[in-house]
């Protein structure tokens, strides 16, 4: 996963964590985020629920990591994609929304869906998220989450799941939703009154479901959005605006969809 992961600030952390033996302890300039990104770290190398893999604490799970040859190895390797890194990531724009202004998450970056689960506590040290679907309900964050895969493969994606999803404009993004969706009622009559309701949408996007070597694909934080307008039912197409424009390697990519 940590291919598949752009963000500074974590394998920042995750090369202060192997310098430290895997000790949490040891961490004296730990981010602000630590708890989190050691939670992060935990399903980057084990996958599933702490006691599914017999650790009672997320202070065992990181420690049984402890081995130099592996400790060499992946510091060579987050060296390596720290020096790689070509996205200018920022601070999420504000919400007022306690639990989204307070996200370890930041715009353009591009997360292992794992790791977004994770930062909205849907995945605990206890309890793997069982999230499969393109949209996920925060319902303590009074936020829902949208995961737009972009170029949609058959093997991957049934009938019923081929959304056309595409960019407008650098910062207008065109999303169909499920196909029970309708705007008088449920979940499509929450996407119009997203103002009065007070509810935050996040827009997460990645090109495929898996890259050139197989393997799975982060999404790239597009961060908040707001509604615009929508047409039709079951499925609706929803026009959403974004608070910054979209990075532009996504922007072309996801602009030749709109003709498709």
């Amino acid at each position: 996963r940590l291919l598949n992961c752009t963000s500074l600030s974590y394998l920042r952390f995750m090369r202060e964590l192997i310098k430290a033996d895997f000790s949490c302890e040891k961490i004296t300039s730990a981010a602000k985020h630590a708890e989190l990104f050691s939670l992060m770290c935990h399903y980057d190398f084990w996958d599933k629920a702490g006691q599914q893999v017999g650790f009672d604490n997320i202070e065992q799970s990181l420690l049984a990591l402890k081995s130099p040859a592996l400790q060499s190895e992946l510091n060579e390797v987050i060296t390596l994609l720290i020096k790689r890194l070509n996205v200018k990531e920022f601070a999420m724009p504000k919400v007022n929304n306690t639990v989204v202004d307070n996200l370890p998450l930041n715009m353009h970056v591009r997360y292992p869906k794992e790791h977004i689960l994770v930062a909205f506590g849907d995945s605990t040290f206890t309890k793997k998220s069982s999230s499969r679907e393109g949209v996920l309900n925060i319902a303590n964050a009074n936020t829902e989450l949208l995961f737009v895969t972009l170029n949609k493969c058959e093997k991957q994606f049934s009938a019923t799941t081929m959304y056309h999803d595409y960019a407008i404009s650098p910062t207008l993004f065109h999303w169909q939703t499920q196909n029970s969706a309708r705007p008088t009622s449920g979940r499509g009559l929450g996407y119009i009154q997203q103002k009065e309701n007070n509810k935050v949408f996040i827009l997460f996007v990645r090109e495929q479901a898996k890259d050139e070597n197989g393997n799975t694909m982060g999404f790239v934080n597009f961060g908040p959005v707001d509604f615009v307008k929508y047409e039709g039912s079951q499925p609706m197409n929803i026009t959403w605006k974004l608070k910054h424009p979209m990075p532009a390697y996504l922007w072309h990519e996801t602009a030749k969809l709109a003709v498709g």
